[in-house]
């Protein structure tokens, strides 16, 4: 049964990535108190903190800080970004520290000799990384619990401690705490748009191959892509263009899509088994949209059905990550979260000839999806069926598998189908859940405009 949801209340940073580079440009306020705000609540607020592994410097941000802002008072100015903190998931690499993937099996890695290919624009752009972000042990499940600690928990419901979403949940709650202005992630199978949806943010899931994944350990190269959560389409735009071109000089956010916009919402599979909450609030999203000019053509979308009864995705995400960790499973199981090996385990048997017609019939279904999503702009629905779980009803394995097979369910498709996708909060008095745009292969511009203009409708609401 999903928690019951009421409105916590936190201080989150008042800035976006955009308003705090204006502000910087125009005097208003320093990269030194974008870094102190970080700081004081990582300090002051349990679950900011239980966001992080750790593996950050105080002293070092506020450095890098009073450096930036030096540079800015000269009248000197690199990159509008300079001196703005964000967070980065302890899935990719940055130089001088150890990448653990959520794990203790890394622990006694050595240092990071660079960053990793996404992370390294950011840093010349003029990024503070304030910290490491916590995860699920190597990004494997949606539920964002990891037994080795600290465990950060959702930031909107206040009865009890429900999940955080994952795989990047210390990504996400670094945001809404206000310990961070946005978080680089990853995404396999919604780990951006899960936590993001949960702690009523934007995630964003690229195109797979727009963004280098060198220097990030993987899960499943088929899948894996990298991501990014904050708290408008806008930042996550930013984000998405550095890492992917890296050329902070020759970007401007995504300008809405203000006509002729059409969205299809499948009329099964994405909302079976949803809370009946989700449901009806997601509802009265939709006829708001509607109101505003949005057309949305509710119809049978058989491809879905398909998917499942295939069950193509969980087979290959099992084999590939199985063959990478498999020296590690074999000598340190006891080292695992056995939620995590035993689901790297049963990819232990596919053959070659197996992951060979799984790989034949996902091109097929990606084929169906382009062809089915002729003359809309995107498919739209609920980024999760259900609401947080409270942690504690997660501890069962049955329970755990059932939860994590649910929200996990509607993010994976736009990673099935090389799709690019985002999340934007449903922003109805805190409820954690999103409505959540996909769109094929390629056209992650498009679906960002398409993105602004649902923005602006729901927060005109």
């Amino acid at each position: 049964m999903s928690s019951p949801v009421t409105k916590t209340s936190f201080d989150p940073h008042p800035d976006t990535l955009i308003t705090a580079a204006q502000r910087l440009a125009r005097g208003e306020i320093t990269s030194r108190q974008l870094v102190e705000h970080c700081l004081n609540k990582i300090e002051t607020c349990e679950n900011a903190r239980a966001a992080f592994t750790g593996d950050f410097s105080a002293e070092r941000a506020r450095q890098y800080a009073d450096a930036a802002d030096r540079i800015r008072a000269k009248g000197y100015q690199a990159s509008p970004w300079a001196g703005v903190p964000i967070s980065v998931k302890d899935l990719f690499d940055i130089k001088g520290q150890v990448t653990r993937a959520g794990s203790t099996i890394l622990a006694d890695r050595p240092p990071a000799l660079s960053d990793a290919e996404a992370i390294a624009p950011l840093r010349d752009a003029g990024f503070i990384f304030i910290g490491r972000t916590q995860m699920t042990e190597f990004a494997y499940s949606g539920l964002g619990l990891n037994p080795h600690g600290p465990q950060p928990w959702n930031t909107l419901i206040d009865e009890g401690k429900a999940i955080p979403g994952g795989s990047s949940s210390g990504g996400a709650v670094s945001v809404a705490t206000g310990a961070a202005l946005a978080a680089i992630g990853s995404d396999t199978g919604g780990s951006c748009r899960i936590p993001a949806a949960m702690n009523a943010l934007t995630g964003y899931k690229p195109s797979a191959g727009r963004i280098s994944r060198a220097g990030m350990i993987p899960l499943s190269p088929s899948f894996d892509s990298v991501g990014s959560i904050a708290r408008t389409v806008s930042d996550c735009a930013l984000l998405d263009h550095l890492m992917a071109c890296g050329n902070p000089g020759h970007w401007s956010a995504p300008e809405s899509v203000e006509s002729g916009l059409r969205l299809l919402l499948p009329t099964s599979f994405v909302r079976n088994d949803a809370d009946a909450q989700v449901l009806a609030v997601f509802e009265t999203v939709m006829r708001h949209l509607e109101s505003g000019g949005i057309e949305i053509v509710r119809q049978p979308l058989p491809l879905l059905q398909d998917i499942a009864d295939l069950n193509i995705q969980a087979q290959i995400v099992a084999a590939e990550s199985f063959h990478y960790f498999h020296d590690d499973l074999i000598h340190h199981p006891d080292q695992f979260d056995p939620r995590v090996s035993e689901r790297m385990m049963m990819g232990e048997h596919t053959s070659v000839q197996t992951l060979r017609q799984l790989f034949i019939e996902r091109q097929k279904l990606i084929a169906r999806f382009n062809a089915e999503m002729s003359g809309f702009d995107a498919m739209i629905c609920p980024t999760t069926p259900i609401l947080p779980p409270q942690i504690a009803a997660c501890i069962d394995p049955d329970s755990y598998g059932r939860f994590n097979r649910l929200v996990l369910r509607n993010p994976s498709l736009a990673n099935l189908l090389d799709g690019c996708s985002i999340t934007l909060p449903l922003n109805w008095k805190g409820l954690p859940a999103g409505i959540m745009l996909t769109a094929c292969n390629g056209q992650d511009s498009r679906v960002q405009r398409v993105a602004r203009r649902c923005e602006a409708r729901l927060n005109a609401s």
